[in-house]
């Protein structure tokens, strides 16, 4: 883990996964790792989708530790079984962990090896992006914030917060550990225009360049919150995403609790009339603004160059797999296809043969 001491998030989710594998070893399996094989890990990934007893194993959002240092009696390792998405990257993670033990010497092999093998198999197969959100409803989100009422003030910086996390994500396309490890100083201003200056992942320095409308939207969140002026100062040290303190700035995990709980406001306003925009917004997570951001920026005419650098994408492949859903002109020009306009046109150009 020590390995990871300069990259605190990474350290977060491998130290999450390598625990859980121990616990797994420990308490089902009865077997140390240098003991697992590939069937052992099958059984594993089946123990994440549905971890047995639910009573021991899952429980509620808690930190593991209380204010005085000690192990919440009420922590457990999951919330509930893990997704197909988070079953992937809990793979991967465990992946890079067993190559770390081999590489030590601690493992012949790694026993994961089989699924590498199979996944260069897999190459060729499309990858897809349908994990964004419509325009609609981002909208129905920021909808769903204004009609929430605000009972305490508290809860009204909150609101104001969340619509300004959802404007930022989108008009950026940021990743929350970004959002979170960033201060308003990281704005600046060159000749007239705004960027953000980002370090990302793995330790890349990009400038987003910021749209006007988010500069209206950030000025109203600072005015809102009590901060001296609508434009970001001089290295200004406020965070990027406050808490009501205005000093201390929220994790990348509560930016998504937040999102979810807007997202899940915003599925209220298509309950009825749109069930199926009800149900995704639902499932939706902070990441997806991200994936809007590369989605929109293309349809709105940017080129694959500008949202590979404004989104940080490492390889312009990844920024590819947005055109499949960036493509509105390609599906109005095949709207009216029709085989009664077919025929139409034959009959047309006999006539004109005749």
């Amino acid at each position: 883990m020590r390995e990871y001491k300069e990259s605190p998030e990474t350290l977060r989710s491998y130290a999450k996964e390598v625990e859980r594998l121990l616990l797994w070893c420990l308490h089902v399996a009865k077997i140390n790792i240098s003991s697992l094989r590939r069937d052992h890990l099958l059984d594993y990934q089946c123990f994440l989708k549905n971890p047995q007893p639910q009573k021991l194993w899952c429980g509620p959002s808690t930190a593991r530790r209380t204010k005085q240092g000690v192990i919440n009696e009420h922590w457990r390792p999951f919330v509930k079984g893990l997704s197909a998405s988070s079953l992937k990257k809990t793979i991967r993670i465990i992946d890079s962990f067993f190559n770390y033990l081999v590489q030590m010497n601690y493992l012949v092999g790694n026993p994961l090896a089989v699924d590498r093998r199979r996944k260069r198999r897999n190459q060729g197969k499309p990858r897809v992006v349908d994990r964004y959100l419509e325009l609609n409803e981002i909208q129905a989100a920021l909808k769903g914030l204004s009609d929430y009422p605000p009972t305490s003030s508290t809860k009204k910086f909150q609101i104001i917060r969340a619509r300004y996390i959802i404007l930022l994500l989108f008009y950026t396309g940021l990743r929350i550990t970004e959002a979170a490890n960033h201060v308003m100083g990281n704005f600046l201003q060159r000749e007239g225009n705004w960027f953000l200056r980002v370090v990302g992942k793995g330790k890349k320095l990009r400038e987003v360049p910021i749209p006007d409308e988010l500069l209206v939207a950030l000025a109203d969140f600072r005015m809102n919150i009590g901060l001296p002026s609508p434009q970001p100062q001089f290295r200004e040290k406020t965070p990027l995403i406050p808490m009501k303190n205005l000093k201390d700035t929220i994790t990348p995990r509560r930016i998504d609790q937040i999102l979810k709980w807007a997202f899940h406001l915003g599925a209220m306003e298509f309950e009825l009339e749109h069930p199926r925009k009800a149900s995704k917004l639902k499932s939706a997570s902070a990441h997806w603004l991200r994936h809007s951001y590369v989605t929109y920026l293309l349809e709105s005419g940017a080129s694959l160059k500008v949202a590979q650098e404004n989104a940080g994408h490492s390889d312009i492949g990844t920024t590819m797999l947005y055109y499949h859903i960036a493509q509105t002109n390609r599906h109005e020009a095949t709207r009216d296809l029709s085989l009664k306009t077919i025929k139409a046109k034959k009959s047309h150009d006999q006539e004109k043969r005749d």
